[in-house]
């Protein structure tokens, strides 16, 4: 069997932006990834379609993006996989999960349930604060001095 071996070349980026690693590599996909340090590696790959079933089970969480707050990456193929797996646990496996949440959240729940006591919920208060505009509005109506635009 041949041994590879490594070769080192010195590129210089363009002021495009752009490196020219040759007509050998023309048309081949790379992952780059960069270190904190800057360091800047490539590393050939293959990209595999996904299957005709797989497609179809993600369409299912596509929506209009219009629709949606962040269009762009809303329902990234990330965030599609991550639904898919939710959608695939089980009863059990989801209320475990919810009170694991609940233990790792269990100071900041305290917290916002204290606040919510002491001044209420958003809730309560846009509620209350219609009552009062409405009051407000239908005793100026009543008012026989108020002025009319």
């Amino acid at each position: 069997m041949k041994a590879q071996q490594e070769t080192a070349m010195l590129k210089e980026v363009g002021a495009s932006g752009q490196i020219s690693l040759g007509k050998k590599y023309a048309g081949q996909l790379f992952d780059m990834q960069i270190a904190p340090d800057g360091a800047v590696t490539l590393t050939p790959v293959k990209v595999v379609p996904l299957t005709h079933a797989v497609q179809e089970e993600l369409a299912v969480y596509k929506v209009n993006p219009a629709a949606v707050g962040n269009a762009d990456s809303y329902y990234t193929p990330e965030r599609m996989a991550r639904r898919a797996a939710a959608a695939a646990r089980s009863p059990t496996e989801n209320q475990a999960l919810h009170a694991k949440w609940e233990e790792d959240n269990k100071d900041a729940i305290e917290a916002m349930n204290k606040r919510v006591s002491k001044i209420g919920s958003m809730a309560r208060r846009i509620h209350e604060w219609r009552q009062e505009k409405a009051l407000s509005e239908a005793g100026a109506g009543n008012d026989p001095g108020a002025e009319s635009v």
